[in-house]
């Protein structure tokens, strides 16, 4: 959600040339397959293979380790539509109780290397990119995608997180903004020639999958490049330009990526007195229900008719996910007595953290006497290329701070708000 971008797209013939590549190698092992493996063979291998193929096209996928949900019975493969354990929500509430250690991180935008330096020096992994942060809580307040070259992997990274998180007493929190609805809406301006080449690569990786799955006889499974609507025709909507198409198939409503990763994401999330939000959280939000508006977009995303338009509650400049009301960089344009009014709705928050609104060149920023923290630092190259930074609060407020890496890439440097 920046309001200041580089435009400039580069050429994605390179990428485009890699993804060719990929569907003409599922080509041939469709080509050279005369049939299934025989049936002792396949008593062998298909307790393991589905796992196997599993893995390995989610390791491409994220350019390194990942999760790759595996079907308890292979005979009956699971949905898609059923989130892994990863996802695995642990309350139907937007509240959520206080933590020792709560981090979030802002705006990452499709750059993976930025992404992996965010969590570094949130103390929250080490230079495997393995999760070290134990029992802390970390919330990433959306903008996975557009304006960069490595989505697809930065949503797989997330999801492994979130497992490991949770397998050390931890959990990591990863929020929808407003370019993760607008690419579940089909509106693309934001993307880039190297993204969208990606999730061409995506079907591709996909597509070998299938095959190879099917080789043991087994269904696609979480190997499935087509599901939703979207996959009902191969004629693509009006809206939808040349290049674009493998990422409408990923992202439209119920579609396999937003199955998998988009529809369990919240919009509004409130952790001890701290509520998070993409863009911004305004009086009409509260009356109308933040559970509600949770559920509405979730199931949007879910099922969501690819011809009708997106939820009026992720459209417009006074949607929870576009609203900038109390992030301009200059303070006094804030409005702080909308900010007021707002919190004494929601008893209990007393703070509100937002991404969406990059505050180069001062990095994570306060205003509202501290009530508004706004994290976009505009962290990727597809926005100001800035350095990553990290917001730290301990104890539900006794202590807030801004974290990010030193020089060294190594020491962590801690400035309080």
């Amino acid at each position: 959600g920046a309001l200041g971008h580089r435009t400039a797209r580069a050429s994605s013939r390179p990428h485009t040339a890699r993804a060719h590549s990929m569907g003409a190698a599922a080509a041939k092992l469709r080509d050279l397959r005369a049939g299934p493996l025989d049936a002792s063979e396949c008593a062998e291998l298909k307790p393991v293979w589905g796992p196997f193929v599993d893995t390995f096209v989610a390791t491409l996928h994220a350019q390194g380790a990942a999760v790759a949900p595996v079907d308890v019975d292979e005979r009956t493969p699971r949905s898609l539509a059923t989130p892994s354990a990863a996802h695995a929500s642990t309350s139907t509430s937007y509240r959520r109780p206080s933590v020792e250690r709560l981090v979030a991180i802002g705006d990452v935008h499709g750059d993976l290397a930025k992404t992996r330096e965010a969590f570094r020096a949130a103390k929250l992994t080490n230079a495997r990119d393995e999760w070290v942060g134990g029992t802390t809580t970390c919330v990433q307040v959306g903008d996975q995608l557009d304006r960069g070259k490595d989505e697809v992997a930065i949503l797989h990274f997330l999801e492994r997180l979130r497992g490991e998180a949770r397998a050390a007493g931890g959990e990591l929190v990863v929020m929808n903004g407003n370019h993760e609805t607008l690419n579940v809406s089909g509106r693309y301006r934001y993307s880039l020639a190297e993204g969208n080449a990606d999730f061409t690569r995506w079907r591709a990786r996909q597509d070998i999958g299938k095959v190879l799955r099917a080789n043991c006889g087994l269904a696609a499974g979480v190997c499935e490049s087509r599901a939703g609507e979207a996959a009902k025709t191969d004629t693509l909507p009006s809206f939808v330009k040349e290049g674009e198409g493998d990422r409408w198939r990923a992202l439209a409503p119920g579609a396999p990526l937003a199955l998998r990763f988009l529809a369990h994401q919240p919009v509004v999330v409130a952790i001890g007195s701290t509520l998070f939000v993409h863009g911004g959280v305004l009086p009409e939000h509260v009356k109308y229900g933040l559970d509600t508006l949770n559920e509405e977009i979730s199931q949007w995303i879910k099922r969501g008719k690819i011809k009708s338009a997106p939820p009026l509650s992720v459209q417009g400049r006074d949607s929870v996910v576009w609203a900038r009301d109390y992030s301009h960089v200059q303070e006094h344009k804030c409005d702080c007595d909308l900010l007021e009014e707002t919190l004494r709705m929601i008893p209990g928050v007393e703070r509100v953290v937002v991404g969406h609104t990059i505050q180069h060149p001062h990095g994570i920023t306060s205003a509202c006497d501290g009530k508004v923290i706004r994290i976009d630092v505009g962290m990727s190259k597809g926005c100001v290329d800035a350095k990553p930074e990290a917001l730290e609060i301990l104890k539900d407020g006794e202590s807030i701070a801004k974290m990010k890496l030193g020089d060294d890439g190594e020491t962590v440097e801690t400035t309080t708000l």
